[in-house]
């Protein structure tokens, strides 16, 4: 029974610091992401152009701040629940302490009463037979070691007492740590909120000049996804006149490295060690000249400048070619996928190459301003009927 009592009791302990070892770790992992957000906001406004990258950086910082916040907001929740068991614990371990203090003080005022050694033995040799002799003799021993063990139950229950009040005032300290950053927090997501709302009235003053940026993305965009299509049109050609075959065939070999590189969507590293998704894929409405639309067949993730870029999955390097005004580019075959890395400055794999996971493949430009480089990274699933991009931010670990 105290066995069983014992894991009930060790059960919603275990959780909780399970739990709250989590919340830990989320909470570090946002205050990392937020130190990376500030320092790319610190390089792209070394240069007096605002860009659209940098507000994007801006919104995805306050977006952090926010996470950071609710994870704080939920930390001491959970430490208020925690005071609040504590100190009925503690309660409880004062009221067992009072009752086995009074319950010895019974006990010693008895001893005294008898406490002559003659008494004792009287009580033992008046007894009318040998078995209840014995039986009084040992009640007299089991009633010394009750006292014994009431002592060490009292000495138990204080040193509980004693470490359960360390452990409340502990809590507390850690609440009061958590209050302090809450309300840091707190002002530098209105500062990051007011810098969100100047950036945007600078961006909106100069739509023209925007506006040409927009066209020369557009026109930029448009020259990758061309030069991106006829590379693997290419290969498929390339394959088809080895196989001596129409059009793309899917063989058991590229099944099987099709299902490997499938099975971990969701769960691939990101090609730069770090840094903030700033082109999202697909078309979307652009966020400041509402007329205008972006589309995108990949992902644009800005990063430290020169930063260098890395495979995502083990594969074959199948291309390696040069697209005027964004570098070099990499591709790497995974079966009926490719991913492709553009904008590079330099290339470190040559065509035919076998490149692991996170395997350096090249290193990045730097992006216009000269602060920071922002790397292109784009999916491909190749299948009889064609060719589809996929959207990188699903494939890669969030």
């Amino acid at each position: 029974m105290k066995y069983w009592i014992f894991i009930l009791l060790w059960l919603p302990l275990t959780v909780f610091a399970q739990k709250s070892r989590k919340l830990k770790k989320q909470e570090e992992e946002l205050k990392r992401k937020i130190a990376t957000t500030k320092n790319l906001i610190q390089k792209t406004r070394q240069t007096e152009q605002l860009t659209m990258t940098e507000l994007a950086i801006i919104n995805h910082q306050i977006a952090y701040r926010e996470s950071l916040m609710s994870n704080i907001n939920y930390q001491m929740k959970r430490l208020d629940n925690e005071i609040a068991e504590s100190r009925k614990e503690v309660e409880q371990l004062q009221n067992e302490l009072k009752e086995l203090k009074e319950e010895y003080a019974k006990m010693l005022r008895y001893a005294f009463k008898n406490r002559d050694v003659d008494y004792k033995l009287l009580y033992v040799f008046s007894a009318k037979s040998y078995t209840e002799a014995y039986h009084r003799l040992k009640y007299i021993q089991q009633y010394t070691d009750y006292r014994q063990k009431q002592v060490e139950r009292i000495k138990s229950t204080q040193q509980l007492l004693a470490d359960k009040i360390v452990e409340l005032e502990q809590i507390k300290a850690e609440k009061e740590g958590l209050a302090i950053a809450q309300k840091q927090e707190k002002q530098l997501f209105l500062k990051d909120k007011q810098a969100q709302q100047e950036s945007l009235k600078k961006l909106q003053a100069n739509e023209a000049l925007l506006k040409k940026q927009l066209q020369q993305q557009k026109a930029k965009r448009e020259r990758i996804a061309m030069a991106i299509r006829k590379a693997i049109e290419k290969e498929i050609a390339e394959e088809a006149k080895k196989n001596k075959t129409k059009g793309f065939v899917t063989t058991p070999e590229t099944t099987a490295l099709s299902k490997n590189f499938a099975s971990n969507k969701g769960k691939l590293p990101w090609p730069v060690f770090k840094g903030e998704i700033t082109g999202r894929y697909g078309k979307q409405q652009h966020d400041v000249v509402s007329t205008a639309y972006i589309e995108n067949n990949g992902i644009d993730i800005t990063t430290t400048k020169g930063a260098e870029v890395r495979a995502v999955f083990g594969g074959k390097v199948t291309s390696v070619f040069i697209i005027p005004g964004a570098g070099k580019v990499v591709m790497v075959s995974h079966g009926n996928y490719r991913t492709v890395y553009s904008n590079l400055a330099e290339v470190y794999v040559k065509k035919g190459e076998t490149v692991s996971i996170k395997q350096k493949i090249g290193k990045l430009l730097p992006a216009p301003s000269g602060n920071v480089s922002e790397a292109h990274f784009e999916i491909w699933q190749i299948t009889s009927s064609g060719m589809k991009s996929q959207n990188p931010s699903l494939w890669i670990y969030r």
